[in-house]
């Protein structure tokens, strides 16, 4: 039975403001640049639909979405929002993506859900949006869908799931909503918060309260993390956690600003590096419901999800970027904030040349730290 990829056009007209690093197009550009390159069909791709109020209300408190609705509606910051929910600042400004785009991504994670459970492996690139809290946005995020998606799943009877998040930030709106539950373990590998945002959470120490302890395992990592040590760190994290919790289902976050060319990470992942890890995680477990998540370099976003979806739809991989389709990743208007660096074999190659490398000690000595206090429990 063929895959699943939840996505739609729509998406071009729901972008941020102007300036803001989530301007850039995302499931548009994936699909023209799939499509161009022959990689996908119409039959493949699953239309995405909004959420529901009752699914929104799963996790969010209603007044925080009547707010959100709110301020779509007028396009503008009603009385308060600002302090009370953080909507309305540079972080999180009113746009059309603010609501309408975060209920068509919410949405489109549940497809993934629904089409999972009935078989079907599916992908929702446009998912992933792990920092918004239950009453408050945060760090881009408005509307928290791997919270959602991870209720909806226990709706389902679900009572031991398994999120994973390789975004190079921390999932802090995800750790926050399952902190003290043991039925959702929430394993992140990520940017270390000393240098990287949300800064105040996301450290080893944090590994649940109350009946959640022990249900919470961080990995933050340094700079320069390369193919090897991304792997060694994804490898020696699951394989604590599965020591400690065996998961009827996972859902997996995909962000793609672990890749070396993203602006906002300090991470140097290839793409093909990202594809192992994803490989790791499904040889391990089985197929699950997997999400997108950060990136903001739209060139190496749309490679590295093209990887991805290669992958879980079963197709060959094609070294090269044809004509048509590198016309689609040079149309895109966006600002290369590193323009002295030689990027022109992402137009022309859809693989990166591995970056493998030696697992450096502080690497190791972080998941040593990591098992030493799990095992520790």
């Amino acid at each position: 039975m063929k895959a699943k990829l939840v996505g739609s056009f729509k998406y071009k007209n729901l972008r941020y403001t102007k300036n803001h690093p989530l301007r850039i197009p995302r499931v548009s550009l994936l699909l023209d640049f799939l499509f161009a390159m022959e990689l996908i069909s119409e039959e493949e791709v699953l239309e995405s639909r909004e959420a529901t109020l009752e699914e929104l209300l799963l996790f969010h408190e209603r007044e925080y979405i009547e707010t959100l609705i709110e301020a779509d509606r007028c396009q503008c910051v009603p009385d308060g929002a600002r302090e009370r929910f953080n909507i309305g600042n540079y972080e999180n400004p009113v746009s059309p993506a603010m609501y309408r785009g975060s209920s068509l991504a919410t949405g489109s994670s549940i497809q993934a859900a629904e089409s999972f459970l009935s078989g079907v492996p599916a992908f929702n690139p446009a998912g992933g949006m792990h920092h918004a809290f239950k009453n408050k946005a945060n760090g881009f995020c408005f509307i928290n869908d791997p919270v959602i998606t991870l209720e909806y799943l226990r709706k389902k009877g679900f009572e031991r799931i398994l999120y994973i998040d390789l975004d190079a930030h921390h999932c802090d709106g995800v750790q926050e909503a399952y902190y003290t539950s043991p039925q959702v373990f929430v394993l992140s590998i990520h940017q270390s918060p000393e240098y990287a945002f949300p800064f105040k959470r996301g450290f080893i120490e944090e590994m649940g309260e109350e009946e959640g302890t022990g249900y919470n395992l961080n990995v933050p990592l340094p700079k320069g993390i390369n193919d090897s040590e991304f792997l060694y760190a994804l490898q020696s994290s699951l394989e604590l956690t599965l020591s400690h919790f065996s998961p009827q289902v996972y859902l997996l976050q995909l962000g793609t600003d672990p890749l070396t060319e993203d602006p906002l990470s300090k991470f140097n992942l290839s793409n093909v590096g990202f594809l192992e890890a994803f490989r790791y995680v499904r040889n391990t477990l089985g197929e699950g419901v997997y999400i997108g998540g950060g990136g903001y370099h739209p060139v190496a976003l749309a490679r590295g999800w093209s990887l991805i979806w290669c992958e879980i739809s079963g197709r060959e991989i094609p070294k090269l970027i044809n004509g048509k389709a590198r016309k689609v990743l040079e149309s895109v208007d966006y600002e290369e904030f590193d323009d002295e660096v030689d990027r022109s074999y992402m137009y022309n190659f859809l693989t990166d040349e591995p970056n493998k490398g030696e697992v450096r000690s502080e690497v190791r000595e972080v998941l040593s730290r990591v098992k030493g206090l799990f095992n520790a429990l």
